[in-house]
C-alpha cells in the first residue's frame, strides 16, 4: 500500500512539474520568438527607410547596398520587385521568382509582415520579415531574413536548465511522499480491513470517518455502493427500452420462442398480425398464431441448426384475404450449438406477389394485344398476294380492315407509352390552365363521336381557380373519360360538371349509358381489364384508358370515385387539390 502511494504521488508530481515546465518553457519560447519578430521587422522597415532616402538607380547599386548592410547587420538581404523577381540578394546570385512567398505577396500588399517558414533555398528555418518598398527607381519588397538556429540553441539551454531543476524537485517530492505516506498508513490499514470484512458478507458494517482527505472518500463510496448498483440496473432497463423501441419500430413482424415454444418477446407488428390485444408473453406460440407454415419452419429449424426461410399464407380471423408471409426462423445457440430457442421475422409480401402478378398480367395482355391486330394485318397482306389484289372492291375493303387494325395498333402503343411516362411520376410542365376551356375544348373535338340519341350537356360555372399543370395530361383525363362514356352510352344524356371547392377542384362526368355491375368497380383501372370485352374491342378501345386516367389523377395528388349501377349508368368524380 505504501509503496503504490508514493508511486502515485511521485506520478502526480512529476505530471505537474512536468506540465508547469513545459507551459513556462512554452510561454518563454514563444516570448522570445515574438520579440524577435518585433525587432527583425523593426530593423526591416529602417533598412527601408534607409533605401528609400538613398539615390540608388542601377542594378549593381542594388546589389552593393545589400552587400554592405548585410555584412554590417549580419543579415541576409532581399530585394523583390512587383513581378516576384529578385533584383538583390546577399546570399545568392540567382534566385527563383518570389512572387508566391507568404511574405512577399502581403508585402506587395502594403503590409509589413514578418513570417517563420522552411527555406527550400537555404534548406534551413528562417525569419523572414518584410516591408514595401517605393523610390523613384523601384517599387517592390525588401526582405531580410535571419536563421532561426541561434533562437533554437538559446531555447535548447533553458530546457537543459529547466530538466536540472525538474530533477531537484522531484528528489524533493520524493522524500516527502515517503514521509507523508507513513503518516496516513495507519487509517488506510483499517478501511481495508473494515472493507474485507465486507467483501467475505458482513454487510451491517459501515465506514464511519471524519477524515475530508481520501480516507473520507473512500468510505463515502462504500456508503454509496448502493446507489451506485441502482444506476447500473437504471442503465440496463434503458438499453431494455432502447431494444423494445427498435423492435416496435420495425415493419416485419418479430417474435422469439424458447426450447417449448413459449414467446419470450414479440413487437407491435407481431401483435397486429396475430390479431391479439392481450400480453402474449409466456403462452404458447401455437395458441397464438397458427398457420402451418410457421411451425414448417419451426421443425425445419430445429432439425437443421441453421436459418430456414419459407413462404406460405396465413388467414387472421380479422380479415377475409389471405396474406402472404415470407418467414425467416433462425436458431438462438449457446456457445456449444445448443438451441435455446428461435428467432422469427414475418415479413407480408402480399403487395409484392401482387404487384408480380400484375407485371406477368401486364405482358401477357400487352403480347395478346399487340398479336391480334397483327395477326389481320398479316391475314389480309396474305390475302391480297395470293390474288385478291386482282378484285380491286375486295382490295379496298381489304386495305380500310389493315388501315383500321393498324390505327388500333398505334393507338395501343401511343397508350402504352403515355402510361409508362406517367408512371415515372416526373412532370416538368406545369402552368395555369384554364379548366373550362379544356373541356369545352375536349367537347368540341369529340362531339362527332357521340350517337345521335346521346345528349352531351356542359354548362360551365362564371369562374373556375386555374390548376397547375401539364394542359396535355388534363386532355387525356377529360378526352379518356368522355370518350368511355360516349362509347356505353347508346341514349340518354352525358353531363358534365366543373367546380372548386375547399381549394380542391372537381370534375364529374355522368351518363345515362349501360353502367356495369357492382364486382367490376375495384377492377376497372387495371390495365386491359374490359367489362364487355366484345363490345369493348369493337368500339375500338385499347383497354388502357381508365389506366392513364387513374394514373393522371394519382401524378397530382388526387382521388376518383366511381359510382355505377347495370343499365342506369355510370358517374365518375375526380378530384383534385390545389
Amino acid at each position: 500500500m505504501r509503496k503504490k502511494l508514493i508511486v502515485s504521488y511521485v506520478v502526480l508530481i512529476i505530471i505537474a512539474i512536468g506540465i508547469s515546465s513545459l507551459s513556462y518553457w512554452t510561454k518563454e519560447y514563444e516570448y522570445l520568438n515574438e520579440k524577435s519578430s518585433e525587432y527583425y521587422l523593426l530593423q526591416a522597415k529602417l533598412l527601408g527607410d534607409v533605401l528609400e532616402n538613398s539615390n540608388i538607380s542601377d542594378e549593381k547599386d542594388y546589389k552593393d547596398f545589400v552587400q554592405r548592410y548585410a555584412k554590417e547587420y549580419q543579415i541576409r538581404i532581399t530585394l523583390i520587385s512587383r513581378d516576384g523577381s529578385v533584383v538583390a540578394d546577399s546570399d545568392k546570385e540567382q534566385l527563383e521568382n518570389h512572387g508566391s512567398r507568404e511574405e512577399v505577396v502581403k508585402a506587395l500588399r502594403g503590409e509589413s509582415v514578418t513570417v517563420t517558414r522552411y527555406s527550400k533555398t537555404m534548406q534551413q528555418d528562417y525569419s523572414y520579415s518584410a516591408v514595401p518598398i517605393t523610390t523613384e527607381n523601384f517599387q517592390g519588397v525588401m526582405r531580410i531574413s535571419l536563421p532561426l538556429s541561434d533562437l533554437k540553441k538559446l531555447n535548447e539551454d533553458f530546457a537543459g536548465a529547466v530538466s536540472r531543476n525538474i530533477f531537484v524537485c522531484l528528489l524533493i517530492a520524493v522524500i516527502l511522499a515517503v514521509v507523508f505516506t507513513r503518516f496516513i498508513s495507519n487509517p488506510i490499514v483499517e478501511v481495508t480491513k473494515a472493507a474485507e470484512k465486507i467483501s467475505n458478507g458482513s454487510y451491517g458494517i459501515k465506514i464511519y470517518t471524519r477524515e475530508k482527505s481520501e480516507l473520507g472518500r473512500l468510505a463515502s463510496s462504500f456508503n454509496v455502493m448502493s446507489e451506485n448498483l441502482e444506476k447500473s440496473i437504471t442503465g440496463l432497463t434503458q438499453r431494455n427500452i432502447e431494444l423494445e423501441a427498435m423492435l416496435r419500430s420495425m415493419n416485419s413482424s418479430v417474435v422469439a420462442i424458447d426450447e417449448d415454444n413459449v414467446i419470450l418477446f414479440y413487437n407491435e407488428a407481431f401483435a397486429k398480425l396475430s390479431g391479439k390485444s392481450e400480453n402474449l408473453r409466456k403462452q404458447y406460440l401455437y395458441n397464438v398464431f397458427r398457420s402451418g407454415v410457421i411451425f414448417q419452419v419451426l421443425d425445419a429449424v430445429k432439425e437443421k441448426k441453421e436459418t430456414v426461410v419459407e413462404e406460405g399464407c396465413f388467414l387472421t380471423d380479422t380479415e377475409d384475404q389471405d396474406r402472404l408471409l415470407r418467414i425467416t426462423g433462425t436458431p438462438l445457440c449457446k456457445a456449444d450449438g445448443e438451441i435455446l430457442g428461435i428467432l422469427f421475422i414475418m415479413e407480408d409480401i402480399t403487395q409484392i406477389k401482387k404487384l408480380e402478378t400484375i407485371r406477368s398480367d401486364f405482358v401477357s395482355n400487352v403480347t395478346h394485344e399487340l398479336k391480334t391486330p397483327l395477326t389481320s394485318i398479316r391475314g389480309f397482306i396474305d390475302t391480297l398476294k395470293n390474288g385478291a389484289i386482282s378484285d380491286p372492291a375486295a382490295a379496298a375493303r381489304f386495305l380500310d380492315i389493315i388501315d383500321i387494325e393498324a390505327d388500333r395498333l398505334y393507338s395501343l402503343i401511343q397508350d402504352i407509352l403515355t402510361l409508362s411516362e406517367i408512371e415515372q411520376k416526373k412532370e416538368y410542365v406545369l402552368v395555369p390552365v384554364n379548366v373550362n376551356e379544356c373541356i369545352q375544348e375536349v367537347i368540341n373535338l369529340l362531339n362527332g363521336n357521340k350517337k345521335e340519341q346521346v345528349v352531351l350537356i356542359y354548362e360551365p360555372v362564371p369562374y373556375v381557380k386555374p390548376f397547375m399543370c401539364n394542359p396535355i395530361r388534363l386532355r387525356q383525363l377529360i378526352i379518356n373519360l368522355l370518350d368511355n362514356a360516349m362509347k356505353y352510352t347508346e341514349e340518354g344524356t352525358i353531363q358534365i360538371f366543373c367546380w372548386e371547392k375547399e381549394n380542391v377542384l372537381n370534375i364529374k362526368i355522368a351518363d345515362t349509358g349501360i353502367g356495369m355491375q357492382k364486382e367490376h368497380l375495384s377492377r376497372i383501372f387495371e390495365r386491359f381489364y374490359r367489362v364487355d370485352k366484345g363490345r369493348s374491342r369493337k368500339q375500338g378501345g385499347t383497354g388502357l384508358g381508365l389506366s392513364i386516367v387513374k394514373h393522371i389523377v394519382e401524378l397530382y395528388g388526387g382521388n376518383i370515385i366511381v359510382e355505377s349501377e347495370k343499365d342506369k349508368g355510370t358517374t365518375f368524380l375526380i378530384k383534385l387539390p390545389y
